[in-house]
């Protein structure tokens, strides 16, 4: 393994790489609860406010915007801070902006904390992905980024049951209060549990140093893989976000679900998501252990899943009841989840590890523009049409462009 962040992943083996991962897992599943809290609730905030969809899609979307910015500083840090520190300063923001959250009068208090909420959120998955590179050999993180990538999944399944009976029995408030308090219990558990393997060096060999800021973006961006893994992960991202920010909402008003039966209908496409992504894994690394190159073995599952999901998206609002909507909704959402722990493990192989923060930040800031885009020009569509179906034949055309994207641009390794 190039360069020194693998060299010591094997001095330390066996339950201590578990209890890292479950840690991240932890960590993930919780990051998503967090994020997906405002869409559990965008019914009642938007009727207490006086909010039009254009005003939700604006505040759904904030998010999205501000993660997207902070995308390539915080694999730059990623790459060069160590991880134990890193971590438990994001979760300590993500846990404030939770809290300011509960106290929001309005619009403006909402977006000021979602934008926060993202700053803290940003290095969540690059850090953590430069984890499992430090713990877990390169043939073998197919599984641990599967499950990392299937925690947010998970926390999209959690968020709508859990967090939808807080919200009913208490009101949205005290629905912010109580994720913003079991983020900062987490932080604690963090920063007394987990360590920083000691053979790394701020992140990279004991003997390399690092390369600069404007070297280390000028090497990435000079390779036609990481403008495909950017322009790809739109399309993943994008989907994620139609259904993480809008499926409660569409259930309500296209097919006339009540909404506390909305929020729990919300988590099984969301569950579906969840064990796409634990499948993606899989799959990876079976074919793997076959004697596909790895980036091969990331990289057709990867494709195949985007188009199942695009087809399966488009049909989900001709569906003529909300049953077969639901189903059309999960195979989207499984096949969206395979995509994602597929596409993220692809930046990994294409890279030595010094810069897989990096690489995957910038892989994440296409990501994050479709996660921007999605929830905005969902309700912009919504609005001027009056129904979902013409938004979510957007977002399966824009899931299918990605998968092109993907087979055409990611051929080759990102090396000197």
């Amino acid at each position: 393994m190039p360069g020194g962040a693998g060299a010591g992943v094997g001095r330390r083996r066996g339950p201590t790489r578990l209890v890292v991962l479950g840690l991240l897992i932890a960590a993930g599943c919780v990051s998503y609860i967090d994020r997906t809290a405002l869409a559990v609730s965008t019914v009642e905030i938007g009727r207490e406010f006086g909010l039009s969809y254009t005003d939700l899609g604006l505040l759904l979307s904030s998010f999205a915007t501000v993660y997207m910015l902070c995308q390539i500083p915080a694999g730059l840090v990623a790459d060069r801070v160590r991880a134990r520190r890193l971590l438990l300063f994001s979760l300590l923001v993500w846990s404030a902006a939770q809290i300011l959250s509960a106290f929001s009068t309005g619009m403006g208090g909402l977006l000021a904390a979602r934008g926060l909420l993202a700053i803290g959120e940003a290095p969540i998955f690059l850090a953590g992905t430069r984890v499992i590179a430090l713990w877990f050999d390169r043939g073998r993180r197919a599984m641990p980024i599967g499950l990392f990538n299937a925690s947010s999944a998970l926390g999209q399944v959690l968020a709508p049951a859990l967090l939808g009976g807080i919200a009913v029995q208490f009101g949205w408030r005290a629905m912010f209060g109580v994720v913003g308090c079991t983020s900062l219990v987490l932080a604690v558990i963090w920063a007394w549990v987990y360590r920083d393997p000691r053979t790394v060096a701020a992140g990279r060999g004991e003997d390399a140093p690092p390369p600069t800021i404007a070297e280390e973006i000028r090497f990435l961006l000079s390779h036609r893989s990481s403008w495909a893994l950017a322009g790809g992960f739109v399309g993943v991202v994008y989907l994620q976000w139609l259904y993480a920010a809008w499926l409660p909402t569409y259930l309500q008003t296209a097919r006339h679900a009540a909404a506390a039966r909305a929020d729990y209908l919300s988590s099984l496409p969301q569950l579906a998501g969840f064990l796409g992504g634990l499948g993606g894994g899989v799959v990876s690394e079976v074919l793997g252990r076959i004697g596909w190159p790895a980036a091969r073995a990331c990289r057709v599952p990867l494709v195949a899943a985007l188009f199942v999901a695009a087809a399966a998206t488009i049909l989900a609002p001709l569906c003529p009841t909300m049953v077969l909507s639901l189903v059309a909704m999960s195979v989207a959402l499984f096949a969206a989840g395979i995509a994602m722990t597929c596409g993220w493990t692809l930046g990994t192989v294409l890279i030595d590890d010094g810069s897989i923060a990096t690489l995957e930040a910038i892989q994440n800031m296409g990501g994050s523009l479709g996660g921007a885009i999605a929830p905005v020009l969902t309700g912009a569509i919504t609005q001027r049409t009056g129904s979902f179906t013409m938004a979510m034949v957007v977002a399966g055309l824009v899931a299918a462009l990605s998968g092109i994207i993907y087979w055409v641009g990611t051929g080759r390794r990102i090396e000197a």
